[in-house]
């Protein structure tokens, strides 16, 4: 038990224990003298944490449920008790903690020595290793009947692991003494997380998968979590000491019942991407039933159970077939999250069965741990029958003299309230039976978009493709709301498209009515523009003088731009408006303005064009273009010399001018400038592209 008694070891239990005697100095009720108890406590102030940094909200879970604690991974080096005095730590790792909080301290001075005999082999082999890794072979000062007994006072109290150190020993108790909330498996205590560096007032992210036991109480639990690290400039691979254990607090909600779970929100659906299976007596109906898990984890141990009786009372919802089983469980280990499974069923018709659609109701039983709480749920399937030797028998029956009921939309909303083309959106519509006195049953709502006249496609699509939805009754006067989830073609035009709803239900006296009915669904499309590249001339002006500037406004949208016009501003020009009008999608409309140069260009030239327009509802929105344009202090009148007054050609003699006039010298001056500005623009439009789309 204690023969294997290592240096690492030996170091690693002396940091732990002071470690823990700074962390509980003042939590006398955990650290006892004369009894082994645990120093395990159900809630802890995590404000003494100087690394383990919990979120806002405390971690919940049920008892026997799967659940991922988070937490914040740093330090502030004011915050806590074992601040490390370092810009950052490195080769951290953290894990969930197996002793830490077990450590218990007792005085050997009140322990009394069980064996006397320090000639043990077991204790002579400790006692060895004891003195030579503390005085390199040399006697310590210690009497070796106080080492012996302090080596029996751990050996007869059964603990994992022991110290001695200033007259004290230093226990790691066992773990699992009926408090911690968490199933001990194999690779509880192997989860680690681990971060290469981490800098001070740095936090990361750390997270730890656990299964909660499904018979602990419910109650706030503190768990221990310990933090290994190194700080510079020691060697990665030794932590020399520096391992802390903190605390972060969980919440663990109690065992329920069977009974209790019932109701919950469902974990399974049925009919995932399939048609209603149809049979037709006296024929044997091979069908499936698809099965799928829409929870937020795998399930265990999965029963899924066939229910044999139908109410009793309504044609359509006795039981349609004969029961040749004692039952039809199918039985599944397990089902991963979003996973399928086709459940299999051959069955055979009775012939008391009339043509119709027949709700069959299964009750599924799962554990959402292995060996964790049962839980269940009941789902209904519905299957169609035909039957012709029933439909003959009840020929007599008219529909024009049997009552039934009335179902028509309520209302309807959609999320988002407005839909464009190309974006998923929820219809939500109102079902009511608008009848007085008539329910109805077995209601089945399948849905249809409208074609796109253009190619005949649905302007609707559904997320999974599945289309119908059913409601198993109805009475006199209630409503129902139906929810589904579509996507709007991206290249239909804007406008207004239907989704026809078409009901199929049973009344008392009438089976298998049918009617239709239809909401409007208004799909608007995005704006979309683009320019041509921007001519101007000259590209560079004085000041007081004009420049042209022209491109085109390109609609490469579906919409039409109404009232578009564009605004130019600088700080070098005088602000110009021009109208266009409108712009149908597909055409260009065309700016053609005169701007007047006002100061002197201080910066990089840019003049801003704000296009400006309005949808079909008179909503403005804009877009931004920038072009160059180049403005010159104004030149001087005495700048300006008569042509006959214009010097000669330079003659050049000895590779040098003769001679340059003082009013010829200012002008080129003058254009020199003038060029370096030209040539600067002219690098810019090389490195400008043409033509970019705006969508608003």
């Amino acid at each position: 038990m204690m023969t294997k008694y290592r240096k690492k070891r030996k170091s690693k239990i002396m940091c732990r224990a002071a470690a823990f005697l700074m962390a509980f100095a003042g939590l006398a009720g955990f650290l006892l003298q004369d009894d082994i108890k645990t120093a395990y406590a159900k809630y802890h102030d995590t404000n003494m944490n100087t690394f383990i940094h919990p979120y806002n909200t405390t971690p919940k879970a049920e008892a026997g449920t799967t659940m991922v604690i988070k937490m914040n991974i740093g330090y502030t080096e004011t915050a806590g008790l074992n601040n490390p005095h370092s810009e950052k730590i490195t080769d951290v790792h953290v894990r969930l903690s197996n002793d830490e909080s077990y450590l218990l301290i007792k005085n050997p001075s009140s322990d009394t020595i069980i064996d006397d005999t320090v000639d043990d082999p077991e204790f002579q082999e400790w006692y060895s290793e004891y003195i030579d890794e503390n005085s390199g072979g040399k006697s310590s000062g210690r009497d070796k009947e106080y080492l012996k007994r302090i080596w029996e006072a751990g050996r007869a109290q059964g603990q994992n692991d022991m110290h001695e150190s200033y007259g004290r020993i230093y226990y790691a108790m066992p773990m699992d003494t009926g408090d911690y909330p968490f199933e001990v498996t194999q690779n509880l205590f192997t989860q680690d997380v681990y971060f290469p560096s981490l800098n001070r007032n740095e936090y990361k992210e750390a997270s730890f998968t656990v299964t909660v036991r499904h018979d602990i109480q419910a109650g706030y639990y503190a768990i221990p979590v310990t933090i290994y690290y190194n700080i510079p400039p020691q060697k990665a691979a030794d932590y020399k000491g520096n391992a802390k254990t903190e605390y972060i607090n969980v919440y663990i909600e109690g065992t329920e019942t069977d009974s209790d779970r019932l109701g919950t929100e469902d974990y399974f659906s049925l009919g995932e991407g399939q048609l209603t299976p149809q049979g037709t007596y006296p024929n044997v109906m091979n069908y499936s039933v698809n099965l799928k898990n829409i929870g937020d984890s795998d399930v265990y141990d999965v029963n899924f159970h066939m229910n044999l009786t139908g109410d009793g009372e309504n044609t359509n919802s006795r039981f349609p077939f004969n029961i040749n089983e004692g039952n039809y469980d199918r039985y599944y280990d397990s089902i991963k999250m979003g996973e399928v499974v086709a459940v299999p069923y051959s069955m055979a018709i009775n012939e008391e069965t009339y043509t119709g659609d027949y709700p069959l109701t299964y009750t599924i039983e799962f554990r959402k741990v292995p060996e964790g709480t049962l839980y269940k749920e009941t789902q209904t399937f519905y299957v169609h029958i035909n039957n012709k030797e029933k439909e003959e028998e009840t020929a007599e029956w008219n529909a024009n003299t049997s009552t039934k009921a009335r179902l028509i939309v309520a209302g309807y909303r959609l999320e988002p309230e407005k839909v464009y083309a190309g974006e998923s959106f929820n219809l939500i519509v109102n079902i009511k039976n608008a009848s007085s006195d008539i329910p109805a049953d077995n209601i089945l709502l399948t849905f249809s978009s409208e074609e796109n006249s253009e190619d005949k496609t649905a302007v609707f699509s559904t997320e999974n493709g599945a289309n119908s939805v059913v409601i198993n009754s109805l009475p006199a006067g209630a409503t129902s709301e139906v929810r589904m989830t579509y996507t709007a073609r991206a290249g239909i035009s804007q406008g207004s498209y239907k989704i026809s709803i078409k009901e199929q239900y049973d009344s008392p006296e009438f089976k298998n009515a049918e009617e239709t009915v239809s909401v409007d669904v208004p799909v608007y499309q995005y704006a979309k523009l683009s320019t041509s590249s921007f001519e101007v001339s000259p590209s560079s002006i004085e000041v007081g003088s004009e420049s042209n500037v022209m491109f085109g406004i390109n609609n490469t949208g579906k919409v039409t731009l109404y009232n578009v016009s564009v605004t130019f501003e600088g700080d070098t020009i005088k602000e110009n408006n021009a109208y266009i009008g409108n712009i149908k999608p597909g055409e260009t409309g065309n700016v053609d303005v005169m701007l007047t140069g006002v100061s002197e260009t201080m910066d990089d030239g840019v003049i801003k064009a704000v296009i400006s327009y309005e949808d079909e509802n008179g909503e403005v929105s804009t877009s931004e273009k920038e072009f160059e344009l180049f403005v010159t202090p104004e030149m001087p009148d005495d700048m300006y010399m008569p042509e006959d007054m214009m010097p000669e050609e330079p003659q050049e003699e000895g590779g040098a001018l003769k001679f340059i006039m003082p009013g010829a010298a200012v002008i080129i001056a003058v254009a020199a400038g003038i060029i370096v500005y030209r040539k600067r623009k002219k690098k810019r439009e090389e490195e400008d592209i043409a033509d970019t789309d705006d969508e608003i």
